[in-house]
């Protein structure tokens, strides 16, 4: 159960960021911790699950930051100041990644010579925390163990991945050895011809730095729409008239809603359909645009279920009475898959240590 929950916006990772921070856990009347989770966005080639901190697991973290290039160094930096701030304290970091750390080889694998996945070319994916916690989530609202639900779950926000998780397991997931493939995204542009960086290269005379810059930060909606990242804004803009950002509502869209038909054939079936992220979770107007058309898999959305969800609530059901599969809303909640997955790293050495002294 949560004793504090905070959100703290800060310009730069750096000691006035954890002094706000640490101020504000001793504001709540915690005087001790047992140990401190970091999200970590990729775990890399051997960071396969939740791990405590030492001077190797650092190391593997700034290797893989060339693959999450955005993400890894802030969260290496914010590591390495928390372990000067709370130095008798053990920190446990969990990745983004680890919850995909299964998938069978025929969907991590990349038709690419041996020579490339033998230094690690190969499909990771990300949102693990996310997925993993809707796991849990629709589990416990159907009333049904993960081992019987097959499940596709739709994280929607600036950034943007859909998982299959066939009972309890992901098998499949859009993003791959980084986070630029599969949806569009706010800035980000999914799928993409691997031509195409040579061809702008050839014909723009972009280098490689500049290309990767664009994909990351001036595609997806962003470029579609002309009116920015922001979904709000995109869809108000579209119900004013707005041609490009119709057109980028569509491409957004289509791209998730092919990503859950070809989920549910890889998985044989789909028992339930879920939306988290602050899009997925925040805007009904989406979740009816992406599941329109997808009737032949016996998926219905009751509309007045659909408008009425706030993310107030943890999770609600949304399909109509006559829908064989389930559809939900699920408030994200991967702060508490950090802190359930330090816990269990912390009691499993507990555990080993009680072992031994015995």
């Amino acid at each position: 159960m949560p004793v504090i929950e905070s959100t703290i916006d800060h310009p730069a990772v750096d000691a006035a960021a954890f002094d706000e921070i640490k101020q504000q856990v001793r504001s709540s009347g915690v005087t001790s911790l047992n140990a401190i989770g970091h999200r970590v966005a990729h775990g890399g080639p051997f960071l396969r699950e939740a791990a405590f901190v030492d001077a190797k697991v650092e190391h593997e973290i700034d290797q893989a930051a060339a693959l999450a290039p955005q993400h890894n160094p802030v969260a290496l930096a914010g590591i390495r100041i928390a372990r000067e701030r709370w130095p008798g304290v053990r920190h446990v970091a969990v990745f983004d990644t680890a919850f995909h750390a299964g998938m069978p080889e025929h969907a991590s694998c990349y038709a690419v010579p041996q020579s490339w996945r033998a230094v690690g070319v190969r499909r990771f994916g990300f949102h693990g925390l996310s997925h993993q916690s809707v796991l849990a989530a629709v589990s416990s609202a159907l009333m049904r163990p993960p081992s019987e639900l097959r499940i596709v779950s739709c994280h929607i926000g600036n950034g943007a991945s859909v998982c299959a998780i066939d009972r309890g397991r992901s098998v499949d997931t859009s993003m791959g050895m980084t986070a630029l493939e599969g949806l569009v995204m706010g800035t980000r542009s999914g799928d993409l011809d691997p031509g195409v960086p040579g061809y702008v290269a050839r014909t723009l005379g972009l280098s490689l730095v500049q290309i990767e810059a664009a994909l990351y930060s001036d595609s997806g909606l962003k470029a579609l729409s002309g009116v920015g990242s922001d979904l709000r804004e995109i869809e108000s803009r579209a119900r004013d008239g707005h041609a490009a950002a119709q057109m980028a509502l569509q491409v957004h869209a289509y791209r998730v809603r092919k990503y859950i038909g070809a989920y549910a054939a890889a998985m044989g079936g789909c028992d339930a359909v879920a939306f988290t992220g602050v899009a997925g979770e925040n805007s009904p107007t989406l979740r009816c645009r992406i599941l329109d058309g997808l009737e032949f898999l016996g998926l219905h959305l009751d509309e007045e279920r659909n408008r009425a969800f706030s993310p107030a609530s943890e999770v609600s059901q949304l399909q109509a009475s006559r829908s064989s599969v389930a559809v939900l809303a699920v408030r994200a909640r991967e702060q508490w898959v950090i802190a359930h997955e330090t816990a269990r790293v912390l009691n499993g050495a507990l555990s080993a240590e009680h072992e031994i002294d015995e």
